[in-house]
């Protein structure tokens, strides 16, 4: 299968996809200065927010803009919104992840093992990634991408490239999913 190579299923803290639906998670998105951390690729903006039963209309929500100390692209800005002078002032990304880490510790459940949904990423916690479950899915579409996603399940017009957006709209992606997998009846976990 073409995920599979991009698939760690050996990382002890990936969640199976197919397991089961989860009802208690942090959705996460990030905004960056492009793909590669190796390139030098920094945050510039983290969005989240918790979900669990009973939540819906007052999730604790978590949006920081970063700034990455470097002049963001034309292409970065044009796609996100965001500008040089948005980001001046703003925290560098150690103590961005400071305050992420700080509200984490306030508002996710006591005793109970982090676990993130984002859409292709892997974490030093308990993750499971929306993109490797529409792989698992619907290993015949062409395209896995959040923007396509998106206009698959009819949850936008578009990604909006802003990092608490774009986490609200992988959420109801894991929704669409997890319903797409009830009906379909492939939960593994269950």
């Amino acid at each position: 299968m073409y995920w599979d190579r991009y698939i760690h299923r050996d990382n002890p803290r990936r969640i199976e996809p197919l397991d089961k639906p989860l009802d208690t998670y942090i959705m996460l998105d990030t905004e960056t200065t492009g793909l590669n951390p190796e390139e030098g690729a920094t945050l510039i903006e983290i969005g989240a927010f918790l979900v669990q039963p009973g939540n819906e209309n007052s999730r604790p929500k978590f949006e920081q803009l970063i700034d990455p100390r470097q002049p963001l692209s034309e292409f970065i800005t044009g796609l996100t919104g965001i500008t040089d002078q948005i980001l001046q002032g703003m925290p560098s990304a150690g103590a961005a992840m400071l305050r992420f880490h700080q509200w984490l510790d306030r508002t996710w459940p006591a005793g109970e093992p982090l676990t993130i949904i984002a859409h292709n990423a892997e974490f030093d916690c308990r993750w499971l990634c929306t993109k490797e479950m529409s792989w698992e899915l619907n290993p015949q579409k062409q395209h896995h991408r959040l923007t396509d996603l998106i206009a698959d399940y009819h949850i936008g017009d578009t990604e909006e490239h802003r990092a608490l957006a774009d986490a609200i709209q992988e959420q109801m992606i894991y929704r669409a999913l997890c319903h797409e997998a009830t009906m379909r009846g492939k939960w593994i976990g269950q």
